[in-house]
């Protein structure tokens, strides 16, 4: 078996058994038996379950980031429309589970210093996606110009707390419906 491909087998199980059951709740037999691997593959690769967990967390969130909002910035105009289009778009949300960075943090960030740091780091990355998706927009005329840090943190907050909301009611439209005032508060600071 390709050692690549048994290693991105062994990220994948251990990023859905995280993202389904938190990082105390993950089992590495369970990991194991749907990566289809024995243990001394798991020890090949990584140093144990924590060393597993932490980069499969980093490069999965990494992946989901950049196919989410990647695209935005290669754009060239429309960015907040984008963006609002990308926040609106739940096919590839999974309110049962919530969000799977927002969920670690909660679990782990004030348990283990190396996850505290990797998810700092995550979370640091997809603000700052956020924000260049802003600057380009502020740089396009499509917005009035701004502190686009602190927007960018406002649109994280929003958009998390509507996952989390969604999660803990059952209903999408917690969520949907949060995004349609983040949209709103957007189309504010238009310029006039």
């Amino acid at each position: 078996m390709d050692a690549k491909k048994t290693r991105e087998r062994l990220i994948d199980a251990a990023y859905e058994e995280l993202y389904s059951k938190g990082y105390q709740g993950a089992a590495l037999a369970d990991i194991l038996r749907v990566a289809g691997v024995h243990k001394g593959s798991l020890y090949h690769f990584f140093a144990g379950k924590k060393d597993l967990a932490i980069t499969a967390i980093s490069e999965r969130m990494a992946q989901r980031f950049a196919a989410r909002y990647g695209t935005i910035a290669a754009r060239g105009n429309d960015y907040v429309a984008a963006l609002i289009d990308v926040l609106r778009d739940t096919s590839l949300r999974d309110f049962r589970r919530g969000c799977p960075l927002a969920n670690l943090v909660q679990e782990m960030s004030n348990l283990d210093e190396d996850f505290d740091r990797a998810l700092k780091a995550i979370y640091a990355d997809y603000r700052a996606t956020i924000r260049d998706i802003l600057e380009r927009a502020v740089a396009a005329g499509e917005l009035r110009p701004c502190d686009t840090a602190r927007l960018a943190t406002f649109i994280t907050v929003v958009t998390e707390g509507a996952i989390l909301a969604a999660k803990a009611s059952g209903e999408i439209e917690d969520y949907s419906g949060s995004i349609e005032e983040l949209a709103r508060s957007l189309a504010a600071l238009k310029p006039t």
